[in-house]
C-alpha cells in the first residue's frame, strides 16, 4: 500500500512515542491536579507544554491549551475573541472548522463577516487583507496552507497589517504544524494546531498557543471543573486552567510531548526540505501527464507536501477508489470539509484527488503514487 493521504492524519506513530504511550496505558494513569498520585499528569502535560512551546516559538509554556484538536481551538478563539456587532475576515480558502463557526455567528445576527478572495491557485494578498478592514474589524482568521490546495498563505504579513489596526489574529496551522517553521511572536495572537497530523501525536490530541495580550483578552467558551479555584462559580482567570475545565487528555499530551520533542530534534527545516523535494518530485511527475490538471501554485517551494488534482473525464471520488483498488493507493477525494477553497479554484462541486505526503513517504512511494495516475 502507498499511503497519500497525510494531510488527513499520520497513519503511524514513531517507535520511540508508541514506547511512551505503551509504558504510560501499562502503568497507572490518573487526572491531574486531583490527588497527589495525579501530579504526574500535570507533569506530562507541562512537558508538552514546553515542547509545543518551542516549536511554535510561543514565549511561555503555560499559555499553550490543550484541547481535542484544531477545531475545537478554532471554535475556542473565535468564541472567546469576537463581540457582538464585530466585522471579521477569514479567506476563501478556510476549513469548515473556521468556516462553519463563523458562519454560525454571521447567521445570528451576531458579527458581520468577509470573506477574502483568494485566486484560483489559493493566494492571497496582503494588500487585500489591508483593503478590507474596516472601523469595527476585530478579527482575522486564516490558514496557513489550504487543506485542499496546498497553498501556504502569506500569514505574517497579513497579521502584521491586521495589528497595525489593532486586529486580532488567529492562526489555523493544522496544515503546517511539524513541518513547517513558525514563529509565533512574529505571526500571530492565537495559533490552533492538531497532533494526528505533521505532529506526529495522537488522534485527539492538538490545542492552542496564546499571546500575552489575547490570552487576557479572550473569555472562556466551556467552564467547568479544573481542580483549581474550586471555591469560585466563575472559574479560574489564571493559564492554563483558565481554558482547561473538566479532564485532561494525558495519553494525548504524553503522545505530543513524545513526537514534538523528536521533531525538534530532527528539525522543523530539515522535515520542510524532505518534504518540498518529494512534493517537486511529485508535480514534476505530474506535468507529464496532458489528462491531468494540477490544482494550487505548482510550486513545491509555495506550498505544503500536498497537491491535488483533477482527472479529466474522471469523476474524483471514481478515480480514488480505483488508485486505491487497482493500485493500493491511498488518497482522499472530494470537497476535503472546505468548498470554500474548491469554489475559489473552480473544482466546486465534483472536488479533487488530493495525494498528501508525510514523515514516512519516500521516493518510491511518489513514483508508485505517479505510476498509479499514469495508468489511470
Amino acid at each position: 500500500m502507498t499511503y497519500a493521504n497525510y494531510a488527513a492524519t499520520s497513519p503511524e506513530l514513531s517507535p520511540a512515542v508508541a514506547k511512551e504511550l505503551r509504558e504510560y496505558v501499562g502503568g497507572t494513569h490518573l487526572n491531574a491536579a486531583r490527588n497527589f498520585e495525579g501530579l504526574e499528569a500535570g507533569a506530562t502535560a507541562l512537558r508538552a507544554r514546553r515542547a509545543v512551546a518551542e516549536l511554535f516559538g510561543a514565549a511561555d509554556p503555560l499559555r499553550v491549551i490543550f484541547t481535542s484538536g484544531a477545531t475545537a481551538s478554532l471554535n475556542m478563539a473565535i468564541h472567546g475573541l469576537v463581540r457582538r456587532g464585530d466585522h471579521v475576515l477569514a479567506t476563501g480558502v478556510e476549513h469548515n472548522a473556521t468556516a462553519r463557526p463563523l458562519e454560525g455567528l454571521r447567521k445570528s445576527g451576531a458579527i458581520e463577516l468577509e470573506w477574502l478572495r483568494c485566486d484560483r491557485e489559493g493566494v492571497l494578498e496582503a494588500q487585500t487583507v489591508r483593503k478590507a478592514i474596516k472601523k469595527n474589524t476585530r478579527l482575522l482568521v486564516m490558514s496557513h496552507a489550504s487543506n485542499v490546495l496546498g497553498t501556504m498563505l502569506p500569514a505574517a504579513e497579513c497579521f502584521l497589517v491586521a495589528r497595525e489596526h489593532g486586529v486580532w489574529t488567529v492562526l489555523d496551522a493544522a496544515q503546517t504544524g511539524g513541518v513547517v517553521p513558525i514563529a509565533m511572536g512574529d505571526c500571530c495572537d492565537v495559533l490552533a494546531f492538531t497532533g494526528h497530523k505533521g505532529l506526529g501525536g495522537l488522534a485527539g490530541s492538538g490545542g492552542f498557543a496564546l499571546g500575552k495580550e489575547a490570552a487576557a483578552e479572550m473569555r472562556p467558551w466551556m467552564r467547568g471543573g479544573t481542580g483549581s479555584a474550586s471555591d469560585s462559580l466563575e472559574g479560574p482567570s489564571f493559564l492554563p486552567d483558565k481554558f482547561e475545565p473538566g479532564t485532561q487528555n494525558t495519553i494525548g499530551a504524553l503522545s505530543l510531548a513524545a513526537s514534538v520533542e523528536e521533531i525538534l530534534r530532527e528539525g522543523v527545516e530539515k522535515i520542510r526540505e524532505r518534504e518540498c523535494a518529494l512534493t517537486a518530485r511529485f508535480i514534476a511527475g505530474l506535468r507529464t501527464m496532458k489528462k491531468i490538471a494540477l490544482c494550487g501554485t505548482g510550486e513545491a517551494e509555495r506550498s505544503v507536501a500536498l497537491v491535488s488534482v483533477v482527472v479529466r473525464g474522471c469523476d474524483a471520488g471514481e478515480a480514488s477508489r480505483r488508485l486505491f483498488e487497482e493500485h493500493g493507493i491511498v488518497t482522499r477525494s472530494g470537497l476535503h470539509c472546505s468548498p470554500l477553497a474548491h469554489k475559489t479554484a473552480g473544482t466546486y462541486p465534483g472536488g479533487t484527488v488530493r495525494f498528501s505526503f508525510g514523515r514516512g513517504t519516500t521516493e518510491g512511494d511518489v513514483d508508485a503514487a505517479l505510476e498509479g495516475l499514469a495508468a489511470l
